[in-house]
């Protein structure tokens, strides 16, 4: 687990050294002796509420000096940390307590959550930054975004990197969450003068899993945890799911009375009560009294087609059976049933490696294949394009008073949830060109608009489950043959170019420019008819020459690469367009996935050639050493053999008990 550090102020002597608090935080530790008639022992939290005791450990940290930072998605759970976090501060502003730090609340947009979570979360925001400014809190609320590449429709649409799906490492929470937030507290931290904890609304009640998880970083309420340099605290971590409802549910005011608990950044929680009531069979029994059934209202919500969280999102399903108005959210669960059902269809798989190993790819079917990305990206845009013409006819009736006038159906006369945007269809077309996943130029544009404007439609199928099996083994296919015509193999650039000689301007990671996706479509529109008859490699040229997109400097030559070992495939399989013989032995064409597998070789055949490859090099090398060639290849391959396994790394983690800060905070008030 690292080095952990375990402070508890009950077994401290009555001489207190200085450093009994971290040397490296902010916490004045100037007093060396505390006077035990001076020390002031605290309440006795027997009696006090959960989240009271919370609240105070909050004030305490701020008194040390540290920026708190809250991770708010909308749910139960980041609604309870936001409250006690906000409750802190403002008592703390109440009292004209001093030099309080910059706080911050930050919330995550995947772009495919759950629809109303979605807009619950947006509104919410609203109501943080009225409540901070009528407040005067030093809070700053900011709203993070996956990067370009790591949203869901770049690295699955675009480069047909599967789903995570049960059972699996939650690396889309990764990189759609996490990342983004890391990244900007990074930032902020070299923006401000003090330490930032990031408070975490995990529980050890939510699940076996989940306090497993924490009690591997040692995470409790009383626990802050240093993982990786990060400072992070989880104040709700002892709160079971009454106390979470109890908070919430007190923390409401209604007809004018004051919430018998705080009064927060809302009136009320009506509307996320109703979510989880609709999600939970339209039961909460928590938030009347039940306290028996457990399960109550403890429902979550994840992304729309979340595929990680189980055979079925029981959350949606029990909503789409309490109320008609979340009818429009009915695709969601076709389309996540469907990625469950493909998951072991080879057919729908990419055999097209992206490892070359002494001139020979890798043939591995681990990523979507292009017909199997394109059927997706069809699925979701038609998705968008009846979402919109349900919206235009629920406000037609709901005008003409055909529908009951709630807040509910006024929200739902404007469209829910837009699944692929102009943007990501210039970055789908960009990867799309890189990897010639296509003949012909822009066919996600193309598509775009027709399901659009044209009115295609591509509804969800529903396909029967693909049976279990094991991946197949790799394979090996020689890309070191040559094309008729080698020298018509291109990459980035067209014939007689050099990468020296492209002028594009470059950014630090990959992005769309400003109303780039929307000058695409226009182009694509203006040309529609003409781009079947031009090649799929211009589709990247264009992006890059126009600065629709901007890549890193550093991945020029690794996508001029992709772009020239695709291009490579593409032209060999056009000159030899093979031949099959099918069931009923008629000859009919290949496509290019059986063409790699009926002319590949298997991984023990490649280990031989490699071998010979090997000395090949090292004798053209003179790496020769006194007995040889073959005794040092025969040397390098037994170190590989022998080569110890890589340990997983362990997080450095450092854990300090929360009421140290408390004596902190002590010694600040009397001196």
């Amino acid at each position: 687990m690292g080095n952990e550090l375990n402070l508890n102020l009950d077994k401290l002597e009555l001489q207190i050294p200085v450093q009994v608090i971290d040397s490296d935080s902010d916490i004045d530790t100037s007093v060396q002796v505390i006077d035990p008639s001076n020390h002031i022992e605290p309440e006795s939290q027997e009696d006090t509420p959960v989240w009271e005791v919370s609240v105070n450990r909050l004030i305490n940290l701020l008194k040390s000096g540290y920026s708190l930072s809250v991770g708010f998605s909308g749910g139960k759970d980041s609604s309870c940390v936001l409250i006690i976090f906000l409750e802190a501060l403002r008592r703390l502003v109440a009292e004209g307590h001093p030099n309080i730090p910059k706080c911050y609340v930050l919330n995550s947009n995947t772009k495919r959550e759950m629809p109303l979570i979605d807009s619950y979360s947006e509104w919410s925001l609203t109501q943080i930054s009225i409540y901070c400014a009528r407040h005067n809190l030093p809070v700053e609320v900011h709203q993070v975004k996956p990067s370009l590449t790591g949203s869901f429709n770049y690295y699955c649409i675009g480069r047909g990197k599967l789903p995570r799906f049960p059972g699996q490492t939650r690396d889309c929470a990764i990189g759609e969450k996490i990342q983004p937030q890391q990244k900007l507290v990074k930032r902020l931290e070299a923006e401000n003068d003090s330490e930032i904890i990031t408070l975490l609304g995990t529980r050890l009640d939510e699940s076996a899993a989940r306090k497993r998880s924490m009690e591997r970083f040692s995470m409790d309420e009383v626990s802050i945890v240093e993982l990786d340099g990060k400072l992070t605290f989880a104040p709700i971590a002892n709160f079971d799911l009454d106390d979470v409802w109890m908070l919430i549910a007190g923390c409401c005011q209604h007809d004018g009375k004051p919430a018998k608990i705080y009064n927060t950044y809302t009136p009320n929680f009506d509307e996320l009560l109703q979510l989880y009531r609709d999600a939970n069979s339209g039961t909460c029994g928590v938030i009347v009294g039940d306290t028996g059934n457990r399960s109550s209202c403890g429902s979550r919500f994840g992304c729309a087609w979340c595929t990680v969280s189980g055979e079925r999102d029981n959350s949606l399903e029990s909503m789409l059976e309490q109320d008609e108005a979340y009818a429009f959210m009915k695709p969601f669960v076709k389309f996540r049933q469907f990625l469950i059902n493909i998951r072991f269809d080879m057919n729908s798989r990419d055999f097209r490696g992206k490892r070359i190993d002494h001139g020979w790819m890798k043939i591995i079917p681990d990523y979507f294949n292009p017909t199997t990305k394109r059927q997706i990206l069809r699925y979701l845009i038609t998705m968008d394009r009846m979402e919109v013409e349900r919206a235009r006819k629920h406000e037609e009736a709901y005008y003409a008073g055909k529908i009951e006038k709630t807040e509910l159906n006024e929200l739902l006369c404007y469209p829910m949830f837009e699944n692929i945007t102009q943007n990501d269809i210039l970055a789908i077309d960009f990867v799309w060109s890189l990897n010639r996943d296509f003949e012909e130029a822009s066919p996600a544009a193309r598509d775009y608009l027709a399901i659009h404007e044209l009115g295609e439609r591509y509804f969800i199928p529903e396909v029967p489950r693909a049976e279990r099996i094991s991946i197949p083994k790799p394979r090996w296919f020689d890309v070191s043959q040559d094309l008729p015509n080698q020298e018509e193999v291109q990459g980035i650039l067209p014939i007689g170019w050099k990468l020296e000689d492209l002028d594009i301007n470059f950014a630090d990671e990959m992005e769309v420019t400003m109303a780039s996706g929307f000058s695409y479509i226009n182009a694509v529109r203006e040309h529609y008819y003409q781009l079947n008859k031009v090649d799929i490699a211009e589709t990247c040229r264009a992006a890059l020459r126009n600065d629709w997109i901007r890549i890193r400097k550093a991945d020029l030559l690794r996508y001029d690469a992709i772009a020239r070992r695709h291009d490579y495939i593409l032209r060999l399989f056009q000159s030899e367009r093979p031949m099959k013989e099918n069931e009923y032995g008629d000859l009919v064409m290949m496509n290019v996935h059986e063409f790699l597998i009926e002319n590949s070789i298997d991984q023990e055949e490649f280990e031989s050639i490699r071998e010979k490859l090997q000395q090949e090099e090292l004798a053209d090398d003179y790496a020769m050493d006194l007995f040889g060639v073959e005794s040092v290849v025969e040397a390098i391959n037994e170190l590989e053999a022998n080569k110890p396994k890589k340990e997983p790394k362990k997080p450095e983690t450092t854990v300090t008990n929360v009421s140290a800060y408390e004596m902190a905070a002590s010694q600040m008030q009397m001196f």
